[in-house]
C-alpha cells in the first residue's frame, strides 16, 4: 500500500525525516499531556460548588 505521505517523504533526506518525526512526536506529546492535565484537574473539582454543600 503506497499512501500519499510515503510518496512525499520518499524524496526527503533522512535528516529531514528525523526532524519531522521528532516534531510530530513532541506535538503529540504536548497534546496528550495537556489533555491528561485537564482531565485530572476536572476530576479534582467538586461536583457541586462548596457553598451549596453547607446548606
Amino acid at each position: 500500500m503506497n499512501v500519499w505521505w510515503e510518496k512525499i517523504s520518499a524524496e526527503w533526506p533522512p535528516a529531514l525525516k528525523l526532524w519531522v518525526a521528532r516534531g510530530l512526536s513532541v506535538a503529540l506529546g504536548l497534546v496528550l499531556a495537556i489533555t491528561l492535565h485537564y482531565v485530572l484537574y476536572r476530576m479534582g473539582l467538586p461536583s457541586k460548588p462548596f457553598i451549596y454543600v453547607s446548606f
